[in-house]
């Protein structure tokens, strides 16, 4: 055999199976390289399939509404299954890691469809709590409209009342003695008199009308005979002294009315109260000595 081709035989094995070992070396770096990329990429996705988690818990605790709030609960199911398949699956699956790459995107893009929905809702229930608050607001005002009406017509009811309401005027009491006289002696008092005039009145009730006088001595006593009886006023029933009945026809109507003594009296102030239609519409009173 010659030795030259030999020596160029055996020069081209070297070279062959060296070219064999630089090809399967850079195999290997290329292996190495893709399977540190892909134990990577599982590792990012494992982080953003967590963090995909936590948003939908956090979303959940956001939801007042049952049916979205299950919903976001089924997804979070999910995203737990594929985190622990995720972490079961090795890092030199592309195929898988690759699915499950798609799968995040799915997910991601119904939690971005919940949150809008979350979203919505949380808009329309700002508008109606906006809106019932306002409802509120107007009912509230409604309220204080009314109650302002009913004031101005119990005001209203008052002031009609009050003008409606006997007026006792030129309310004068006197003393007289057996021949008449004016006298300021109890000892020789036979009557006590009270004059006055029903003020003209076109808003009162006309017809005939009790007039009560109640006749107190200075002790506080009130003075009372056969003919004395009782009236309502301020919700109570009074006794009084004596009464007259009169016909009021609106216009300024003269009224005297007599008690005559029957009994021992003490010296001092008697007060003389009249009253009307359940009001107190006048007050005089009299000084008498011994």
């Amino acid at each position: 055999m010659n030795k030259k081709f030999i020596i160029a035989v055996a020069a081209l094995f070297v070279l062959t199976i060296g070219g064999f070992l630089y090809y399967i070396s850079t195999q290997n770096k290329t292996i190495e390289e893709l399977t540190e990329s892909f134990a990577l990429e599982k590792e990012d996705l494992e982080n953003e399939y967590s963090q995909l988690a936590i948003q939908y818990e956090g979303y959940k605790l956001t939801v007042n509404n049952d049916s979205l709030e299950q919903k976001l609960e089924d997804q979070r199911i999910k995203i737990q299954r594929l985190v622990e398949e995720l972490k079961q699956t090795k890092a030199q699956d592309a195929k898988r890691i690759s699915a499950l790459k798609k799968e995040l995107e799915t997910v991601r893009g119904v939690l971005r469809y919940y949150v809008a929905q979350v979203d919505s809702l949380n808009k329309v229930n700002e508008q109606l709590i906006a809106e019932n608050t306002q409802v509120k607001k107007e009912i509230q005002n409604v309220r204080n409209s009314n109650a302002n009406l009913q004031s101005e017509n119990q005001q209203l009811t008052k002031k009609v009342t009050l003008a409606a309401k006997l007026s006792a005027v030129g309310l004068s009491a006197r003393a007289t003695n057996k021949r008449n006289k004016n006298t300021s002696s109890l000892k020789s008092t036979t009557n006590f008199v009270v004059d006055f005039t029903i003020a003209a009145n076109i808003t009162a009730e006309v017809g005939f009308k009790d007039i009560f006088v109640r006749i107190l001595t200075p002790a506080e006593d009130l003075l009372t005979n056969a003919k004395s009886g009782t009236f309502q006023y301020d919700g109570s029933s009074v006794q009084y002294s004596m009464k007259k009945n009169i016909e009021y026809g609106g216009e300024e109507t003269q009224v005297t009315l007599y008690w005559n003594r029957n009994e021992t009296l003490d010296p001092g102030t008697y007060k003389f109260e009249v009253y009307a239609d359940g009001n107190k519409i006048g007050q005089t009173s009299l000084k008498m000595e011994k």
